[in-house]
């Protein structure tokens, strides 16, 4: 089976994408997959990295808000559509995957005038502008939460969870042991700007009153050389328990040995650590229209999160959250066998047996 999936953006939108070409290429050695996204930055490199091949479109993203881009993103459409239609021909595509985002919407539509079968994916449980736009032009929704199907009620959607690359389900498990020692921060591919400034903020406090903790932090590019600045002040023993890294690329290994992690919100971040049993204290990114706070909810309901407002994340509060962690055991270990209950780590293998469906092929023999 020849299997086209569009998606792109940041590291984490891919997260999914890779995941489910990985699934199909593991399913089907003999088939082709080809992902169509945009060229540059962190997502072209995952891409080839992972060894498949990218085939880039000229399309804007898209702010619905803004009269300048949706006139931009308008203007570029047709063209767009008319250049995925050439790529879906000279691939021959037999089903094409909307792994959500602006890169979709020409891929997807060129698809449909092309009688090609189409199942989209969506990682959030609020359904981003391009499902909302695709959804019912498609087959089906491979959703990573069971709320998304309220928001799309003239659609098929069906409740996989969220994929997860193999590498990061490959990782060696990890036991927690008696006490919380490890606190990995992420704040994305990108950085968080707040959260690192807050953990700035009460690090050397936090590492002084535990001296068996050691904190491992994501900083992102763009804040790297700030942090290593305020590091640099920290006296030498404590600075060397706060460790600092610009981008994560082995992020199931960062994810293992932590025993507990504090991050946004993002769809892959949280089916990435509830798949590796680890409790998550959630700072949902609150613009984007709010939807990373609808992320966050069903692990908070769960117990195996707890959550920060965005608005809320301050030094004190930051280090009051970790403490009350650190110093109850037993909330913590709660917290972090609630996550291993919400992880889906077959994600991947469902969506790919309803692209199987939908391509009108036999359901494949396990072996």
């Amino acid at each position: 089976m020849r299997t086209l999936i569009a998606g792109g953006g940041t590291g984490g939108h891919l997260t999914p994408v890779l995941a489910v070409a990985q699934e199909l290429r593991r399913a089907d050695p003999g088939g082709a997959v080809l992902i169509v996204g945009r060229r540059g930055g962190v997502a072209e490199g995952l891409v080839t990295a992972a060894g498949f091949r990218l085939a880039a479109l000229r399309i804007s993203g898209l702010d619905t808000g803004n009269v300048a881009s949706v006139a931009r993103f308008a203007a570029q459409l047709p063209a767009a559509i008319h250049a995925a239609r050439r790529v879906i021909g000279r691939f021959g595509a037999d089903v094409v995957i909307g792994g959500a985002g602006y890169v979709s919407v020409p891929v997807v539509l060129a698809a449909r005038s092309l009688r090609v079968p189409v199942v989209l994916m969506e990682q959030n449980a609020v359904p981003g502008r391009a499902t909302r736009m695709l959804a019912r032009r498609g087959n089906l929704v491979a959703a990573a939460f069971a709320q998304t199907a309220a928001y799309l009620p003239h659609a098929r959607v069906v409740h996989t969870g969220n994929p997860i690359r193999a590498e990061v389900l490959a990782t060696p498990e990890r036991e927690l042991g008696e006490r919380c020692e490890h606190v990995l921060v992420m704040g994305g591919s990108q950085g968080a700007r707040r959260i690192n400034r807050a953990v700035a903020e009460c690090v050397a406090s936090l590492l002084a009153r535990y001296p068996w903790l050691r904190i491992t932090h994501q900083t992102g590019v763009h804040d790297a050389d700030e942090m290593q600045s305020k590091a640099a002040q920290l006296p030498a023993e404590v600075r060397a328990r706060w460790v600092l890294m610009p981008f994560i690329t082995d992020v199931g290994a960062a994810i293992v040995a932590a025993d507990l992690v504090l991050m946004r919100a993002g769809g892959s971040s949280l089916a990435e650590c509830a798949a590796l049993g680890r409790p998550m204290i959630l700072i949902p990114y609150r613009h984007a229209g709010d939807h990373q706070r609808f992320n966050a909810a069903p692990y908070v309901h769960s117990g195996a999160a707890r959550v920060m407002p965005d608005a809320e994340c301050e030094g004190e509060r930051v280090a009051g959250e970790l403490s009350a962690l650190i110093d109850d055991p037993a909330a913590w270990r709660r917290m972090a066998a609630a996550s291993r209950r919400l992880g889906r780590r077959e994600a991947a293998s469902r969506v790919r047996e309803l692209v199987d469906e939908v391509a009108g092929i036999p359901a494949r023999i396990p072996g």
